[in-house]
């Protein structure tokens, strides 16, 4: 009964899948249709993913042209910069869509705030699975770096990645999700920024409101001052957006020093 129950609702299951496996592991994704458990403490919530090879360039060009994903569901961080999916209820359908140049790869971020699994895309492919309202997925690029969060609503059932938001992230940086402002203090002083890597790398102010604003370049191998205040927050970017190192300035350390770690 159960079999034929599967079979009713258009699942293939795997049989490496289920709890020992979630649904977005490599002995999951061999076939076309998989259901597997995303397990966590006390809770019992499914996940189903379909998958399709590509999306047929009308498609794409028609989702593109009404704006889903462009700007719906921007997941915000808490007062502590963590990005954690609720335990809500009620299944939705969800399509990730990757209608960029380059793989990219969706993580669900689960109830402990740590990322998870998520399907990863070849140019022009998409998937479709069924979620919750108010789950977060973050969604990378090839570079690994981070291009946005999605949250999962009535009206944002689609997440679409193109080449204009990996082009944005990579002038703009990534999405700042750690929650700490520049505070409006006195006693300037100045600073030393160090780049040690072998590419040039941007230096960001986050404001008072914690937006971004982009500064400057700093060469390879190069360094830059900077006249600013106690606990005013700085970042650096490489080429791709990815952020590579955030600092709250202090009078007692006046050099800084940007590497891969």
């Amino acid at each position: 009964m159960k079999q034929i129950k599967q079979q009713k609702r258009g699942i293939r299951m795997n049989k490496a899948c289920g709890k020992q496996h979630p649904a977005w592991t490599p002995e999951c994704r061999a076939s076309d249709s998989v259901e597997g458990e995303r397990g966590q403490p006390g809770d019992a919530a499914k996940t189903r993913i379909r998958r399709s090879s590509s999306l047929a360039p009308m498609c794409l060009a028609l989702i593109a042209a009404m704006g889903v994903g462009a700007h719906a569901g921007e997941a915000l961080a808490s007062t502590g910069g963590e990005l954690c999916s609720p335990g809500t209820q009620g299944d939705l359908e969800v399509e990730f869509i990757n209608n960029s140049s380059q793989p990219v790869s969706f993580h669900w971020m689960q109830f402990d705030c740590t990322e998870g699994g998520g399907p990863v895309l070849a140019p022009g492919q998409r998937e479709t699975g069924i979620s919750h309202p108010g789950h977060i997925f973050r969604v990378r690029g090839a570079g690994e770096q981070t291009l946005r969060h999605f949250v999962v609503s009535d009206d944002t059932l689609a997440f679409v990645v193109d080449d204009a938001l990996i082009a944005h992230v990579a002038e703009q940086g990534e999405p700042y999700t750690e929650g700490i402002c520049s505070p409006r203090t006195e006693g300037r002083f100045k600073v030393e920024f160090v780049n040690l890597l072998n590419e040039p790398v941007s230096m960001q102010w986050i404001g008072f409101d914690c937006q971004v604003n982009v500064l400057r370049k700093i060469p390879a191998k190069g360094r830059t001052e900077e006249t600013t205040y106690p606990g005013h927050v700085f970042r650096f970017v490489d080429s791709t957006g990815r952020q590579l190192r955030s600092v709250d300035v202090a009078s007692d350390e006046l050099i800084y020093l940007i590497s891969e770690h």
